[in-house]
């Protein structure tokens, strides 16, 4: 059942970019294509050792309400509490009886 009341997280999708500088070099910059809420956990790394072991980033599992004209995709970046995040999965959309959520996970982008 979609609950309302869980999207406790503001999260920003954006789109990266490069202006130039005016001699010759760019400036890189980041364009918010959509603002929302949404529900986010950490996903558990201890029945994945190896996951630990290697020192990868911690895995988060996002869900937010489906929006008409606009699609998550693999590799879009995401601001979470100023850090920046990629998926890493494709979306998924879960029908729920209210509306349409898309799950998908985030590690940190290292930006």
């Amino acid at each position: 059942m979609l609950r309302v009341g869980k999207y406790d997280h503001k999260i920003t999708f954006v789109n990266f970019g490069q202006v130039s500088n005016g001699s010759g070099g760019y400036i890189p910059t980041y364009t918010d294509l959509l603002t929302t809420k949404a529900d986010i956990i950490q996903l558990k790394q201890s029945r994945q050792l190896e996951q630990v072991q290697l020192g990868l980033p911690t895995a988060y599992r996002v869900r937010v309400q489906k929006r008409k004209g606009f699609e998550p995709i693999v590799g879009m970046l995401i601001k979470w509490n100023d850090v920046m995040f990629a998926i890493i999965n494709t979306p998924t959309v879960e029908n729920t009886r209210v509306g349409q959520e898309c799950i998908f996970d985030i590690v940190n982008d290292g930006t």
